[in-house]
């Protein structure tokens, strides 16, 4: 599971590096948050409903106008919530 979700976050990386409609900010957060959940996976008290329910907000408003990064950053959410970290 461990290397799924590293390979989706990698994924995530790399379509954020090609979105042109989106605020540099924004952009720069994005990547910042998911390097956070790539981090703390090795701590042993990690909540990862927290974690998870955070990294979705985050994306929600992506939701219409970049539905695959939005696909993609639910599975980030799904893979965590199943690790039960």
């Amino acid at each position: 599971m461990r290397s799924e979700l590293d390979a989706t976050i990698a994924r995530l990386h790399e379509q954020l590096a090609d979105i042109d409609d989106l605020d540099p900010a924004e952009i720069a957060r994005l990547k910042a948050e998911l390097d956070e959940i790539r981090e703390t996976l090795d701590e042993q008290d990690v909540n990862s409903a927290t974690l998870a329910e955070r990294w979705q907000k985050q994306v929600e408003h992506f939701r219409e106008s970049h539905p695959v990064l939005t696909e993609n950053a639910g599975r980030v959410a799904d893979m965590l919530s199943q690790m039960g970290i």
